[in-house]
């Protein structure tokens, strides 16, 4: 039987001290494997001398091109930036990659500085993936995979999302209607096993259906549902564990449910879900290690 493994990893390393202080406390005393740091963001030194005291988690990049300043110099990434010389908001920056609006060079530059960023500290990213996700829209595909080739780096996140259990939905948990909901997973199952084919992923990225995303009053059924669920197989659950703090960022859509997303990473009644299903808690860097199957439940093998 295929093995059940699962990356928990934590996107939003290094954005603020308490959002880094509490994605370190999930790591210590729960179940998060790996995350992902943003070297532009305020916090990133202060995450980087907090892996002394976590020796055991994973950590990838969050490339990051739609907030705060970059790492290299604004005249190297003026179609990045807007006229403050920040990066352009999500909603700008996502448009503007649909629309060939960005520079491949100057985008896949920035990816390699942030990359760099990285080593120069002594970290060997384990993977790597984006902040919202840009790094598969169409003008970012190339540029992303040249550096990660070009920097030494194999494992990204999966660009296809599965959701537990299924309910009958057709076109997966994204939002919007049947066509769009179609054509997004179809474009990511492309990215996947197209252009990104060389770059090893998780089969899937376990996410939650739209309406669900949306109620953070039920984080804690949804999790639990997910991983009572959690067919064969390997996948990464994308979570963003934090403390409330003073140097929250102005804007952080999430600030409201860090704190419960950290609650669950170090609840025991779901670390028994895990113990009990056999789920195998990994790390980007197991991808290509599978190791003894899971005991799955009859429901999860019929989803």
């Amino acid at each position: 039987m295929t093995a059940c493994r699962l990356i928990v990893n934590a996107d939003d390393f290094g954005m603020t001290r308490a959002i880094s202080d509490g994605i370190c406390i999930a790591h210590e005393r729960g179940f998060l494997t790996s995350a992902s740091l943003m070297p532009n963001m305020p916090a990133a030194e202060y995450a980087v001398a907090r892996l002394a005291n976590a020796p055991g988690l994973a950590v990838g990049v969050h490339l990051n091109i739609c907030q705060g300043r970059p790492i290299l110099h604004p005249c190297e990434v003026r179609s990045l930036l807007d006229s403050g010389g920040f990066f352009y908001a999500p909603h700008v920056m996502a448009r503007k990659l649909w629309r060939w609006q960005i520079s491949g060079t100057e985008l896949e530059a920035e990816f390699r500085e942030q990359i760099r960023w990285l080593k120069y500290r002594g970290i060997t990213p384990s993977h790597a993936d984006s902040h919202h996700h840009m790094h598969i829209y169409p003008a970012a595909l190339k540029p992303f995979a040249r550096a990660l080739a070009a920097e030494g780096i194999y494992r990204a996140r999966a660009p296809r999302c599965s959701h537990w259990p299924r309910t009958g939905s057709i076109g997966g948990p994204h939002g919007g209607g049947i066509v769009r909901k179609l054509f997004v997973q179809s474009y990511r199952a492309a990215v996947q096993f197209g252009v990104l084919s060389e770059i090893q992923s998780p089969d899937s990225r376990v996410t939650f259906a739209a309406r669900d995303r949306a109620n953070g009053s039920t984080i804690e059924l949804r999790w639990k549902s997910m991983l009572e669920n959690l067919p064969p197989g390997t996948f990464e659950f994308a979570c963003h564990p934090g403390l409330a703090g003073q140097d929250s960022i102005e804007g952080d859509g999430l600030a409201s449910q860090r704190e419960r997303e950290l609650r669950c990473l170090v609840d025991p009644g779901l670390r028994k879900i895990i113990d009990r299903r056999g789920i195998q808690l990994i790390t980007y860097e197991e991808l290509s290690a599978p190791r003894l199957a899971c005991r799955a439940t009859p429901e999860a093998v019929r989803a």
